[in-house]
């Protein structure tokens, strides 16, 4: 890894105490920006770099929102790097679309659940990763990060370690800590894959998110759907139920409360589709 990336991720992990996901991301952000500029070190980096290298992100068509990213790593380096002039200060981007959460149907979410085999210990496994998911709105890296340590089943809670390390309490009702319980007391004991840091899932999130495909196959549904759906849905149908915004912030973890505020404008147009087609001065 080149020197001054180096010392940038290693301020982002002991200082900021950023995940190795999102250290890895700003990593491979700014090494490409290095091998398309050509430059050895940022502090020869100029303007005309930052143009040339933003030209030719997009003439590589990539979605708006991942050239916002790749810009938005080479401001925190440079906002690291105080002792720089900073190239990016005048860069200006197209804004990224605002694209509504997509979230299943209670049916189809009813479904998805009632997709794995049941009598297979793989397939037991399966459906409580599914109820975590939707019963408590987790990231897929959050899910197969969990430990048993992290499982306070006489609680009925998990200690969910988010985004910059926050940590948050998240409920679970009654049918997924009955299946919780069963799988820490007679599946997981069986399979014991020995998995690292006594880990309760033996995912990457690459693997689960294949197997979440190949069950949304099994159960009927569209082949796009996505963990993050999941997430998705447990935002809006909890909203749907009367659940104030600030609370769906709360489980969510969301920092900034204009990030969870998108779900409102789901909820706005289930109202307005009711509305339609119920009222009669429509």
């Amino acid at each position: 890894m080149h020197p001054e990336i180096a010392s940038f991720a290693a301020y982002l992990r002991l200082d900021k105490g950023l995940s190795a996901n999102s250290i890895s991301s700003y990593v491979s952000d700014l090494e490409l920006f290095l091998s398309i500029t050509k430059l050895k070190s940022f502090k020869d980096a100029t303007e005309e770099n930052i143009d040339a290298y933003f030209t030719a992100l997009w003439t590589q068509k990539l979605r708006t929102a991942s050239v916002q990213r790749k810009l938005s790593s080479l401001r925190a380096f440079f906002q690291f790097r105080a002792d720089l002039k900073n190239p990016t200060r005048n860069v200006e981007l197209p804004k990224k679309k605002r694209s509504l959460p997509k979230a299943l149907s209670r049916q189809d979410i009813e479904k998805l659940l009632a997709a794995p085999d049941l009598s297979t210990s793989e397939g037991i496994r399966e459906r409580i990763m599914l109820d975590l998911l939707y019963a408590c709105g987790l990231r897929v890296s959050e899910l197969v990060e969990i430990k048993r340590s992290q499982v306070l089943l006489d609680k009925k809670l998990l200690r969910i370690k988010g985004k910059g390390s926050k940590e948050r309490l998240i409920p679970f009702g009654d049918e997924t800590h009955k299946r919780l319980s069963h799988y820490l007391d007679e599946v997981y004991p069986k399979l014991n894959p020995a998995f690292q840091e006594d880990r309760l899932f033996p995912f990457t999130r690459q693997a689960f998110w294949l197997r979440l495909k190949g069950l949304a196959k099994e159960a009927g549904l569209k082949s796009s759907l996505s963990p993050h759906m999941l997430r998705h849905s447990f935002a809006t149908h909890l909203l749907e139920g009367g659940m104030n915004l600030r609370s769906v912030q709360t489980l969510l973890g969301h920092s900034d409360i204009s990030t969870t505020a998108i779900y409102t404008h789901v909820d706005e147009l289930r109202l307005l589709k009711a509305h339609h087609k119920f009222h009669p001065r429509k």
